[in-house]
């Protein structure tokens, strides 16, 4: 069967390859990607006030539109049926073309028979965006930065096979071309990873996002996936069954911590290859192997990273199979890398030099997630954790992470508050001359889910977190974070990315700043609105704040605090 479409899709890629200029032909290793460049843009600054008044009006144009348009809520008509008191009665076949939200879209054509329907839908998504980075002797740490992102897709459905073609079309305005400084300062937030990739304060790019040949034979439970796809590692089985609250909590703590189509970027991330999946009503075994295209900060999405291969096997036990409440699963991933990328980004004082990455690196692991009802409400229990094994350039890969989660939600009380309470560790590498690298890696993950301001990742870190998820209106979600952070091991680097996002040259995917001897890192404050106006326009606001400590400080000498702000508005049909 097939799953809730979070995690799937696959599209065939392009052969086209973008080359940085020469002023980019070294970064010092282990430290940053990023390098400073003093290239005036005086029209940018001019013009910033009339692109954020723009964006703004179009902003509210959608707003009121949301408002004013007709239809109900998810929650007013979960199965996405036309309302018997809006439309008097629903539409018959030869009223073409007919919308249906739950199918997918405008229904542009179907069979006499119904069992072939070809459909039209799509999504288009806008953030602006301010950062107040840490501030260090160079300054420009303060900026903000607009993109929108349409994507809008054909489906074709038959009896046994489904067809699928999404292209995506994205376009920044406002990014700073002065957010990079030299190490160990590095990008000034993620403007200057978006400029440093691009060359360019407005980069856009129409590419395709997904294109795959999805193989259902009827009364099989195998079915095959081929093409570019997303695919998100923890989210295998998301079904329906399961209810609401089990999936949120799965896609909210599970998904994306090794493999991502990274979709908070602007340019989001794809995979090319297949995947094939057994499934049950107990069990399910899902395999794949792909080639990470880029994308992300990178424009060029139509690129395949040829050069990294990703190979994946996950076993999962479904919800009340075996265990009341828990679904439990096992996974073995296998990363492959040797782009032709200069930068190396570890701890090493004195690394070998070498023009190209070479990494092999085997994980095995798995994660449980239950569900039960305790008194006036209902307890969740989430474990997830492996180990890494391999090479990593000379040096043998030695490497393990872990997190243990649990929370209770009031279901009967105002607002319906979840708290949440959780510890995580990804080990770092305390002796950088033994020949073991024993920094756990995360492979292509979409990092920004477990921090909300997406200054470290999940590599020498340990995060001790408290949650609290309210629902103050029947449309209205708030979410309150707060992280206790420090490094696992102060021998090693502050590590910050997404994993790879470039073909070739100098961006290897992650930055690492030096410790200076410190562990203890931060204290980072979330807040997190999402308001659904209807069921095609929902509003999202994110604040987050650092509390920098002595690795930050070392670092950035002059402001040791951060700030993220940002307003969404996201609509889909």
């Amino acid at each position: 069967m097939e799953r809730v479409d979070q995690t799937s899709g696959l599209r065939l890629c392009n052969t086209s390859r973008r080359h940085h200029d020469e002023r980019e032909a070294q970064v010092p290793e282990g430290y940053s990607l990023c390098t400073q460049n003093n290239k005036p843009n005086k029209e940018k600054i001019m013009s910033r006030s009339h692109e954020l008044k723009r964006l703004g009006m179009v902003l509210a144009v959608l707003i009121a539109f949301a408002f004013v348009s007709t239809g109900t809520t998810a929650e007013e008509n979960p199965a996405g049926e036309t309302p018997e008191n809006e439309a008097g009665r629903k539409p018959s076949r030869s009223e073409w073309p007919q919308y249906d939200f739950s199918k997918g879209g405008f229904e542009l054509y179907q069979s006499e028979d119904g069992s072939q329907r070809l459909t039209f839908g799509g999504a288009v998504f806008g953030r602006c965006a301010y950062w107040n980075w840490f501030e260090g002797p160079s300054h420009d740490n303060e900026y903000s930065y607009e993109f929108q992102r349409t994507r809008l897709h054909l489906k074709y459905s038959a009896a046994n096979w489904t067809g699928f073609i999404e292209p995506q079309y994205v376009t920044m305005w406002d990014v700073p071309d002065d957010a990079f400084k030299t190490p160990p300062e590095g990008c000034l937030g993620m403007g200057g990873l978006y400029y440093y990739h691009n060359d360019d304060t407005s980069p856009e790019d129409i590419g395709i996002h997904q294109a795959y040949l999805l193989l259902h034979p009827s009364g099989n439970a195998l079915q095959c996936k081929l093409g570019r796809l997303e695919y998100s590692d923890g989210l295998e089985v998301l079904e329906k069954s399961d209810g609401q609250h089990f999936n949120a909590l799965k896609i909210m703590r599970l998904g994306d911590r090794m493999i991502s189509p990274f979709g908070w970027s602007a340019f989001g991330r794809s995979f090319d290859g297949g995947v094939v999946q057994y499934d049950n009503h107990a069990l399910n075994g899902t395999a794949g192997f792909f080639y990470p295209t880029q994308g992300g900060w990178e424009e060029d999405i139509d690129t395949t990273i040829d050069d990294i291969s990703i190979g994946t096997f996950t076993l999962t036990t479904k919800k009340d199979a075996f265990i009341p409440g828990m679904e439990v699963a096992g996974f073995y991933y296998n990363y492959q890398d040797d782009r032709n990328v200069n930068q190396r980004v570890d701890n090493q004082p004195a690394p070998k030099p070498s023009d190209r990455v070479d990494i092999d690196i085997d994980m095995v692991g798995g994660h449980a997630v239950g569900l039960y009802p305790v008194g006036p409400g209902q307890m969740d229990v989430l474990f997830w954790g492996g180990y890494q094994f391999g090479d990593w350039y000379e040096l043998d890969q030695r490497a393990v992470a872990f997190t243990g989660e649990a929370g209770y939600q009031f279901t009967e009380v105002y607002a319906k508050p979840w708290f949440r309470v959780g510890y995580y560790v990804g080990s770092g590498d305390g002796d950088p001359t033994d020949g073991d690298h024993e920094t756990f890696f995360q492979m292509a993950p979409g990092t920004r889910k477990y921090n909300l301001l997406p200054y470290c990742d999940l590599m020498n870190t340990e995060d001790v977190f408290v949650q609290l998820i309210t629902y103050p209106a029947k449309k209205l979600m708030v979410r309150a974070d707060y992280h206790f952070l420090r490094l696992n091991e102060e021998d090693d680097l502050w590590y910050m990315g997404s994993g790879p996002t470039q073909e070739s040259g100098h961006v290897f995917g992650y930055l690492g700043r030096p410790a200076y001897g410190n562990d203890d890192l931060s204290q980072e404050f979330d807040l997190l609105v999402n308001y659904k106006l209807n069921p095609h326009f929902t509003l999202l606001g994110s604040y987050s704040h650092i509390f920098g400590d002595d690795v930050v400080e070392g670092v950035y000498t002059e402001d040791n605090d951060a700030d993220y702000l940002a307003v969404a508005l996201s609509f889909e049909f």
